[in-house]
């Protein structure tokens, strides 16, 4: 079906357009509710304080800034008066006392609240295994750079993977800055801008060694730890060093399913985390797997690095420490991981809330490995997308 886009997008005072595949068939007013009947079978419930709330008339909304300024706790609770559809498909309402509000049908699609409707709209993810080392999306580096459709398909992977690959970039230094600024921002950290993964003679880092390295979150030290990492290889020459990535919500959703006790755990109890040099002392608590009010995984903090003691009552060491092992043991499992070696000019970008990363030792005798990093918040990534879809 072709999606039928709203006459007037500036109807609700919002830059974004809200394009639709069903029409309001009908509208009736009933306690105080718009109840709106879709052409799909759908219907809407929308209250009348609700409605007064979020009007985008210019009275209610600034014009040129496009911020609510209807203060709602300074009228009484609102009344519908009548509601019908306008000739352009509109829902058009009048309150008591007087005041006349028009809703474009996409912005009201978009935004209904009815359990179905934010169903409809939640983005699914793909949770993943070894399988995705053969649906591993690849994304040019001159599509990614001069069109947007290779920009959107970048974005699309990372968001629905939390992993997505670049490939056929300049192998040189600073090359991650650009593929970067491409999609917004970088994130400043104790690391500066843009990082050099090498191996050190001394290092303030367990990256900067030819060590192995386990599955892992970057900065879990941090209260608000970056969305994104971005990896870039100017040189991968020596042996070993392959990368390897888990999918942490996939493996979290295993252990809700199996080992529930042990899930409920990783969910409740506090874990600290700690980064320390010369220059700063950087702590955050959090629990390891963190969920949203609707109980979905919004984020796993996982880093043996930066774990600290545990600071939790004595009748918590051990169950705690046999619900991290039980996860842990879960990621290292080679069905859990996807495995890839990053050539000169390719970057993987990794969504740092979800998915995990991590390498293979390697031997600095054989050849030179040089990455650079940097790290970004995914609120400009998203910001980004939604710019590209207003076009």
């Amino acid at each position: 079906m072709n999606q039928i886009r709203p006459k007037r997008v500036d109807t609700m005072l919002d830059l974004a357009s809200y394009p639709i595949k069903h029409r309001i068939e009908r509208v009736a007013l009933v306690n105080n509710h718009a109840i709106v009947d879709w052409s799909d079978g759908r219907q809407s419930r929308f209250h009348a304080l609700w409605l007064r709330d979020n009007c985008a008339c210019p009275t209610c909304r600034h014009p040129q800034a496009l911020e609510r300024r209807h203060i709602f706790i300074d009228e009484a609770e609102p009344r519908l008066a009548s509601v019908k559809i306008g000739a352009t498909g509109d829902l058009l309402l009048t309150f008591e006392p007087i005041h006349e509000s028009r809703f474009d049908a996409g912005w009201l699609r978009h935004h209904c609240y009815q359990d179905w409707a934010r169903a409809e709209r939640r983005q699914p993810l793909r949770l993943w295994g070894s399988e995705l080392e053969q649906h591993l999306t690849i994304v040019n580096y001159a599509d990614f750079m001069e069109t947007d459709r290779g920009l959107v398909t970048w974005i699309s992977a990372l968001m629905r993977d939390g992993l997505v690959l670049l490939d056929g970039a300049p192998a040189r230094t600073g090359e991650i800055q650009r593929i970067a600024e491409r999609v917004g921002p970088i994130r400043y950290t104790n690391f500066g801008v843009i990082f050099d993964v090498v191996s050190r003679p001394n290092p303030n880092a367990s990256a900067d060694t030819p060590m192995g390295l386990e599955l892992h979150t970057d900065l879990a030290n941090w209260d608000h730890p970056p969305g994104i990492q971005l990896l870039f290889s100017v040189s991968n020459d020596a042996v070993g060093g392959d990368s390897v990535y888990g999918d942490s919500f996939k493996v979290a959703e295993d252990l809700r399913r199996e080992e529930p006790e042990v899930f409920d755990r990783l969910t409740r109890q506090q874990f600290d985390f700690r980064f320390h040099d010369d220059s700063c002392d950087l702590r955050a608590r959090g629990p390891m797997i963190q969920l949203n009010a609707d109980g979905e995984i919004e984020r796993v903090r996982f880093n043996n690095w930066l774990r600290s003691a545990f600071d939790i009552p004595e009748s918590e060491i051990e169950p705690t420490y046999h619900a991290l092992r039980r996860y842990w043991l879960r990621l290292r499992d080679r069905r859990n991981q996807v495995r890839l070696k990053l050539k000169a000019g390719q970057m993987i970008a990794v969504a740092n809330a979800r998915v995990m990363h991590g390498r293979d030792p390697f031997d600095p005798n054989t050849g030179y490995r040089h990455m650079q990093g940097c790290l970004m918040d995914m609120d400009w990534v998203r910001s980004r997308l939604r710019l590209l879809e207003r076009e």
